[in-house]
């Protein structure tokens, strides 16, 4: 099998042994290391379908690889095989009326960055700018964006994939549902089509400081409700804003108002055709505190390039701060209605405290996808446990409240057990279908 691999891509480009960095072994998901038989670095679709045709006729599994920024073990090889790295199938291919064609190893920066040299703007943005638009697509990433513009899959309009016989197909229409956010358990995503949009001529954030979750919750529902289009409707919990503060030494949300501490605060987007057009909808939205629809101990804005920068990075902190910041750090990705976010958010807080974890939260509110941070003071092994017992109990309570596990980070090996019964159904059809044998990335969600 190593010398059918070689004769395709060239020895250099085919890792065994020892030379398997670390890296191939997992992803950003704190888990267990899994070595694969070998690392082929393709470079074209005919490589692609030449190694996944060559896997097929072994037997031998088959695990895609991008950047390796997942957060659910996605491209880890469990059953070992091959783990098929895109990392250099990351070109641009070209731009012409609003649809832009990349390979699956450009980064999501990239993409946006072009989309900009066009005029254009490529909503979806996960958070990891260093994640390649293949990861983005295979997980049908999100982001706080998504309560206007939708996730990836409203993005894609068409894909050129390998199917696990080696066999070259291009994707559209309704048969692009299969394939975006299928985590490469049904084909390798070898070219993808995105469509662009116009980005608004102006835009301001508003910050909304809330005593409890449960007020944050219902005028994000008001804001949501009223019209006003917010790009982001993004709920911090004090608690993270706190921390990442402390870890980056650049406070910017409020912790402390009139000597009283927060619960948490909302970050509203807004946007308009012009300066004036955002100026009218945000005395709208101030009109709806006035009006007493919403509560908020006060409204601060953020209207020049500088704060809106500045908030945005203290955002972006709350991740990286909770890796270099606690002893020991896990994370649950899920999905909810908004109805349901501040009871989830409550039952997070003291389910952490109960298996002696801290819970630190943000939420994309409207479009769902809500990130509960843990954070130990035990070590990580001695921590597992403590997480694994929130894990359950978590994800129990999400089906309760009629969410979705997958979140926007995916199923991966990492939330397996706890998909329900209709979704693994769904996912074995479609793996019946598309991929017999199951060569394309086992062990995962289907």
């Amino acid at each position: 099998m190593l010398e059918k691999l070689k004769s395709i891509l060239g020895e250099k480009n085919v890792i065994t042994g020892e030379m398997i960095g670390a890296d191939y072994c997992r992803d950003q998901y704190p888990g267990e290391s899994f070595a694969p038989v070998a690392v082929a670095e393709a470079s074209s679709v005919e490589e692609v379908a030449a190694v996944v045709k060559a896997c097929f006729e072994e037997g031998m599994a088959v695990t895609v690889r991008g950047a390796g920024t997942g957060q659910a073990g996605g491209s880890v090889p469990v059953e070992g095989g091959v783990v098929l790295s895109l990392r250099n199938m990351n070109k641009i291919l070209g731009y012409a009326d609003g649809i832009l064609r990349v390979q699956p190893g450009v980064l999501l920066q990239d993409v946006k960055a072009e989309a900009e040299r066009n005029g254009m703007y490529y909503p979806p943005d996960p958070g990891e700018l260093t994640a390649t638009i293949g990861g983005n697509v295979a997980t049908n990433a999100g982001g706080p964006c998504a309560v206007k513009y939708g996730k990836t899959r409203d993005y894609v309009e068409s894909m050129v994939v390998v199917l696990s016989d080696g066999s070259v197909e291009t994707v559209t229409g309704e048969e692009l549902s299969a394939f975006v956010g299928c985590e490469g358990t049904l084909a390798v995503i070898c070219e993808i089509s995105l469509k662009l949009v116009e980005k608004a001529g102006a835009d301001a954030i508003l910050l909304f400081p809330f005593m409890d979750a449960e007020s944050a919750v219902t005028a994000a529902k008001a804001i949501i409700d009223g019209g006003f289009e917010p790009a982001v409707v993004e709920y911090m919990d004090t608690d993270i804003v706190e921390f990442s503060g402390k870890i980056t030494g650049s406070p910017v949300f409020p912790v402390v108002m009139e000597g009283e501490r927060v619960a948490g605060t909302l970050m509203v987007t807004i946007e308009g055709s012009d300066d004036d057009d955002v100026m009218e909808k945000m005395e709208a939205v101030a009109g709806l505190a006035e009006e007493g629809e919403i509560e908020p101990l006060d409204i601060l804005v953020g209207d020049t390039i500088p704060m809106k920068r500045d908030f945005w990075a203290a955002h972006a902190a709350f991740h990286t701060s909770m890796e270099s910041g606690a002893k020991s750090a896990w994370e649950a990705n899920v999905d909810l209605p908004l109805d349901a976010a501040a009871e989830m958010i409550e039952f997070a807080k003291e389910t952490a405290a109960a298996n002696e974890l801290t819970a630190y939260i943000h939420a994309h509110l409207a479009s769902g996808g809500m990130h509960i941070h843990l954070a130990s003071e035990k070590g990580r092994e001695d921590s597992r446990a403590d997480a694994e017992a929130f894990f359950k109990a978590a994800y129990d309570k999400v089906a309760e409240l009629g969410g979705d596990v997958v979140g926007e980070y995916g199923v991966g090996y990492a939330k397996n057990a706890y998909i329900s019964e209709e979704f693994k159904a769904a996912q074995a059809a479609l793996k019946a279908k598309y991929d017999a044998k199951g060569i394309l990335n086992p062990g995962k969600i289907c």
